[in-house]
């Protein structure tokens, strides 16, 4: 029996783990993504029925979180699967014969289709029907009485990212930070979610969890259903919490903060980390960008606050028209009680057998296209093999096949590990046990200005480690050359490597850059810092409102 697995998110030796159990005679194959994802329809099919598999196999995060499942389910059972088998992990499992599910195809298919049109329907005229209040003004908000100046700030956090939240990554960070930095300042959070976010306490805030459903033909429509159920939810857990203000995470087609706003006559402070639509056209394709853009409108037009992360996006949302005194420049952060220097490098170290004179080098990411991974793969290649350097490379994403791909040899040697997706709270451990980090993010596409915040930056820096990054952004404004870190020319893989080299040859100008690096992170870019912008912000509203 001849098993072919896919995996579109999650961990994939944990869904290898599980295949065995089902079919445990099996014969196992990982294809890549792209080879049902890719090319016409036809051309993937052909590919998939040549490869001619007994069971198709597709792994995911979340199945609650996983649309198109019965398209995806029908491709399988069309390439001549006998068996479909839908699997995530957290144990979620469909199974399906190939016969039941081509037979049950066009009435399935058929139901989705109308249900989505119905979606959009509504949505459209619900995003309408928004858009006329926010123009006539009636985004008006009322404060809150309060009994003393003193009285506990109460706080509603929604976050309706379209996607899971148990998934390690700058975006878990970033909503982790703010929320506990919140409060550390003595706020009173709650948090309506549509998942489990990882890492958060129950028992310090209050959680409210919406869970998705899966209906949605395309992406856009999966998003804009699933911010229906979302928002119907929140608005009405806002009107019975009447907080002092709502926060939001802004999110692909979201409009639950600009309902809520309205229905509670409560400020919207939107943390917007980029366009969505821009993210649409170069990164991430959705289609629908046009809604999508109209969305986007909505919600900065109805925030009483924008915090950004950047100055590019500051600079991006003045260039648009928007006010500058709505507009905060809030970095990311980091927790530098959990994010420090002697917290489990050296047991890693050891289970790695790291020999002592060699050197670590460390990076942490999603692997996306901003990442500059494929970079850092040339960069390694010219480092000479003889060098007694390793390289530790952490996390999961779009381009890490092809920098597997590209690293065969040196994976295959020893010399590059790849923990694959790991959790945050493993983290820590792993960046404490190398010698140098590094960050090699390249310009966006498009020539567009980078308004990126990485989260890692700061995660590294309190590590007090030696770092080598792109001179790049806000990447360059944090880091000081030669001070803080060594910093390089963006997609330049020579600078690349030759900086990696002298951090690895000096144990004195690694220790000196780490420790100004960490002294640094802890002075200025702790998450309560971040959260005392907020904070901030809501004051200068309450000035600017007459409370």
């Amino acid at each position: 029996m001849k098993v072919l697995l896919v995996v579109l998110s999650g961990d994939a030796q944990h869904a290898c783990d599980r295949l065995a159990v089902l079919y445990p005679e099996a014969s196992l194959e990982i294809i890549p993504r792209s080879e049902i994802e890719i090319g016409r329809f036809s051309s993937r099919l052909g590919r998939l029925r040549a490869r001619r598999p007994d069971v198709f196999a597709i792994a995911t995060e979340n199945l609650k979180w996983q649309r198109g499942q019965n398209l995806f389910m029908l491709f399988g059972a069309m390439g001549g699967a006998r068996e479909v088998v839908l699997l995530d992990a957290q144990e979620g499992l469909r199974r399906e014969s190939g016969r039941a599910l081509l037979s049950r195809a066009p009435l399935r298919l058929a139901r989705e289709a109308a249900a989505s049109a119905s979606v959009m329907a509504r949505a459209r005229r619900e995003l309408e029907s928004l858009e006329q209040e926010i123009e006539r003004g009636s985004a008006n908000v009322s404060v809150r009485q309060r009994v003393d100046a003193h009285k506990q700030i109460k706080i509603t956090y929604l976050r309706s990212t379209p996607g899971p939240g148990r998934q390690a990554g700058g975006a878990a960070s970033h909503i982790k930070g703010v929320i506990e930095g919140l409060l550390e300042l003595g706020a009173k959070v709650e948090l309506v979610s549509n998942d489990v976010l990882i890492g958060l306490d129950p028992a310090r805030l209050p959680i409210t969890t919406i869970d998705p459903e899966s209906l949605g033909t395309t992406r856009a429509v999966f998003d804009i259903n699933n911010n229906a159920v979302f928002t119907n939810r929140a608005v009405h857990l806002v009107e019975q919490s009447q907080p002092d203000f709502i926060y939001q995470r802004y999110a692909r087609f979201s409009w639950a903060g600009v309902a809520a706003s309205l229905r509670s006559r409560r400020p919207l402070f939107l943390e917007y980390n980029g366009s969505e639509v821009w993210v649409g056209m170069h990164w991430d394709r959705v289609s629908k960008l046009d809604l999508l853009a109209r969305y986007e409108r909505l919600n900065l037009a109805a925030a009483s606050r924008i915090f950004v992360v950047s100055e590019v996006e500051r600079n991006n949302l003045l260039g648009d028209g928007f006010a500058p005194e709505k507009i905060v420049v809030n970095p990311n952060g980091v927790d530098t009680d959990v994010f420090r220097p002697a917290i489990g490098g050296e047991r890693v170290r050891a289970d790695l057998a790291l020999r002592k004179e060699e050197q670590l080098v460390g990076f942490v990411g999603s692997f996306g296209p901003w990442h500059g991974v494929l970079v850092l793969a040339e960069a390694i290649k010219l480092i000479p093999a003889e060098m007694p350097i390793r390289f530790l490379l952490v996390g999961a994403g779009a381009l890490q096949d092809q920098m597997k791909r590209l690293l065969k040899d040196e994976t295959e040697t020893g010399r590059v590990i790849f923990t694959g997706a790991v959790g945050h709270a493993e983290v820590p451990a792993l960046l404490d046990a190398c010698d140098v980090l590094v960050s090699p993010h390249i310009p966006l596409a498009a020539g567009a200005d980078f308004f990126g915040s990485p989260t890692k930056l700061f995660e590294y820096m309190a590590m007090g480690k030696g770092i080598v990054a792109s001179r790049l952004g806000q990447i360059g404004e944090v880091l000081t050359d030669e001070k803080t870190a060594l910093l390089v020319e963006p997609g330049n893989a020579n600078e690349l490597s030759a900086a990696i080299m002298r951090l690895a040859e000096s144990r004195e100008l690694r220790e000196a850059l780490g420790e100004a690096a960490r002294q640094t992170a802890v002075e200025r870019h702790t998450w309560k810092r971040n959260a005392q912008k907020i904070m901030d912000a809501y004051n200068d509203w309450l000035q600017e409102s007459g409370a």
